[in-house]
């Protein structure tokens, strides 16, 4: 809290999903390596999904990391970054001593991973962000980024372990998605399990409704709390 940002750990890679400008404390803390971290997911270009890559990406100049890094995001995100790089730490990017790979990402396209198949679909938010589904042999985790879920995110989710879906308030919106909306999701979307994130404030603060409709799961919905783990 109160950026979203998400750590995937499989046996090959370890992949960081977003990157907010208060991120970087909670991942130097849970990888004390700098060469650690295999590569980002960038959802979509708000500030609060990736203003922490020059914090983030200037400690692992600093700590001196030569380990390759790869970025995935969509194409307008990357150019964003790259900015963003910049006016953080001006000239410094030309100084790292770990070369970065900025890979454009599209719905519909299959990224392969060290080990890792990335499928991406759009979900309905104010910028163009995409879903991901991260598959590692039988296993496979979802995150949603920012947005209402469509068809195509709920198709991207079927099946899968764990979905941590951003869950922004109990109001329908055109651009966020809803925590009533969502349970009946978990409930009929062939989901092993949905995991509440990106909570609005004023629930988080009063949080006995969605406390309610999660005791009432049966397992099928967590609220996490920052630095909780789930093992699939």
């Amino acid at each position: 809290l109160p950026n979203t940002c998400l750590l995937v750990e499989s046996e090959h890679a370890k992949v960081l999903l977003d990157c907010g400008y208060s991120a970087p404390p909670a991942v130097w803390r849970a990888v004390a390596d700098p060469a650690e971290l295999s590569a980002i997911y960038i959802s979509h270009g708000h500030a609060d999904h990736y203003f922490g890559i020059p914090a983030l990406l200037g400690r692992m100049w600093e700590d001196g990391r030569t380990k390759p890094l790869t970025i995935f995001s969509q194409a307008y995100v990357l150019e964003y970054v790259r900015q963003a790089l910049e006016l953080g730490y001006k000239g410094l990017a030309a100084r790292y001593k770990f070369p970065i790979e900025y890979r454009a990402v599209e719905a519909g396209r299959t990224e392969q991973f060290e080990g890792l198949a990335l499928d991406f679909a759009a979900s309905r938010h104010a910028a163009p962000n995409l879903a991901v589904r991260i598959k590692a042999g039988e296993r496979a985790f979802c995150y949603s980024g920012d947005g209402m879920f469509t068809d195509e995110t709920k198709a991207l989710f079927a099946g899968a372990d764990l979905v941590a879906h951003e869950a922004f308030s109990f109001e329908p919106s055109p651009v966020h998605a809803d925590i009533e909306a969502l349970a009946r999701l978990a409930r009929d979307g062939k989901i092993g399990k949905l995991a509440f994130v990106h909570v609005q404030r004023g629930v988080r603060r009063s949080p006995g409704r969605i406390l309610e409709i999660v005791r009432a799961s049966e397992g099928r919905l967590a609220l996490p709390e920052p630095g909780e783990r789930f093992e699939i």
